[in-house]
């Protein structure tokens, strides 16, 4: 600056226009929000508090482990108790089913040992009967003792179906 006149000299003018372009030259970002942006970002704020809400409210209907292992002990219970109950109808099924064969067998032995004494007493043709009757007796009881124990495989498939069901 001349000391003189106050005013500055060319040079320092020259240096100061340089410093001007120098600070215009550099760029800098800034951000603007208009109203509608800050409408914008109210009201996201307000739907994440609704949504908050909404799961706090949900975090309290949800079943706690607790309660969880509770039912699980129940349903097992409930499954040993129908599992015991069936084991036992199908062991008085199996009895029953062995005490008619043993019955079906003592008949048959008395009739085998009957036809047998009747059949010494018999002609050729009478005992080629009686052994034709043996075997279809036997054959009958094959054929009941089989079909005695479809029942008892139909009941075991039902229970392990069922069981199934009652797991899921």
């Amino acid at each position: 600056m001349s000391s003189e006149s106050g005013r500055k000299s060319p040079r320092e003018l020259k240096a100061q226009a340089k410093m001007n372009l120098a600070q215009a030259a550099q760029t800098e970002t800034y951000v603007s929000i208009t109203e509608k942006n800050w409408r914008a970002l109210i009201q996201s704020q307000q739907t994440q508090i609704d949504m908050l809400s909404t799961m706090m409210n949900t975090m309290e209907t949800l079943a706690t482990w607790s309660e969880m292992n509770d039912l699980l002990e129940q349903q097992i219970e409930k499954l040993n108790s129908h599992s015991e109950q069936t084991q036992e109808m199908l062991t008085e099924f199996q009895d029953t089913l062995q005490k008619q064969a043993q019955q079906i067998q003592l008949q048959t032995s008395d009739s085998m040992k009957n036809f047998q004494s009747q059949a010494g007493k018999a002609s050729e043709e009478f005992s080629k009967k009686l052994c034709s009757a043996e075997k279809q007796t036997k054959s009958s009881l094959k054929k009941i003792i089989a079909a005695s124990l479809i029942p008892t495989i139909l009941l075991i498939i039902w229970e392990l179906i069922r069981h199934i069901w009652l797991l899921t």
